[in-house]
């Protein structure tokens, strides 16, 4: 993991500040703003790029599914282990908010669909067909297009991140008492759009029981409710993906999971 100096850290965890920043990591933080985007650029909601030889995205009932999300590599700063060119592409279903509990996970993509072109060539690009997709809708999180700034930055383990207790146990993030675990979770939850480092819980790291979840051990991408631009998830919620190392190494993303969670 990295380390720095520069982590502004409140008073009462100045005494674990050598452990705290032993758990920083890398990421890339996201800035939406309002601007209609080319075909291939960066984006929430928009056009996705799509070449001829690909069919839009469908849920497995057979509705086509809208553009959560497109990130062109090459605009961002590069941050280890994720590709430094290439498209990356996730679409999500209305029906992933139907009769959603609390919170909803799923590692089939049959409700969201992630797509990598690790080439760009916009002469084999298609336009959508106006039917292709429905209209922006209340069940979509994201109510308008938006072109995105991207900012590289390092963060501590959030405060509900299943390692936290194991990085930083003198703090007992995991008791019920307040005194630090109120501090650092004040500081450091993890919140906002962002590429790597650690992901925003609202109650608790679904992969803190399971083995099986904690072989996602990246965060691929996570888009935080934000009313200034129109991002909304159910009640100020979150939706998170996340990918296993070794896979994002090899530039595979057909193992992802994918939990949104909110109030």
């Amino acid at each position: 993991m990295n380390k720095t100096t520069s982590l502004l850290l409140p008073k009462e965890l100045e005494t674990f500040r050598s452990k705290i920043e032993d758990t920083l990591l890398s990421a890339v933080i996201i800035s939406p703003f309002k601007r209609s985007t080319s075909i291939t650029e960066s984006k929430f909601a928009g056009e996705p790029y799509l070449p001829y030889y690909q069919t839009y995205p469908k849920d497995i009932t057979g509705e086509p599914m809208r553009l959560l999300a497109q990130i062109n590599f090459a605009e961002m700063p590069t941050l280890q282990d994720f590709p430094s060119q290439g498209i990356l592409q996730f679409f999500i279903s209305s029906n992933i908010f139907a009769n959603a509990a609390h919170y909803q996970e799923d590692i089939f993509q049959q409700f969201y669909k992630i797509r990598f072109y690790p080439t760009i060539n916009t002469d084999i690009v298609v336009p959508l067909q106006e039917t292709s997709v429905k209209a922006l809708n209340d069940w979509f999180p994201i109510s308008q297009e938006l072109a995105l700034q991207f900012q590289p930055g390092q963060e501590p383990v959030s405060a509900l991140d299943y390692r936290a207790a194991q990085y930083l146990p003198n703090l007992k993030l995991n008791q019920d008492d307040a005194n630090l675990q109120e501090i650092y979770l004040q500081h450091f939850l993890g919140a906002g759009a962002k590429i790597g480092g650690y992901a925003y819980f609202l109650e608790e790291d679904i992969r803190h029981e399971s083995k099986l979840l904690q072989r996602y051990d990246v965060l691929l991408l996570q888009i935080d409710s934000n009313d200034e631009f129109g991002i909304m998830w159910a009640d100020s919620g979150v939706g998170k993906f996340f990918i296993n190392r070794e896979r994002l190494l090899q530039e595979d993303f057909s193992d992802i999971l994918f939990q949104w969670e909110h109030y």
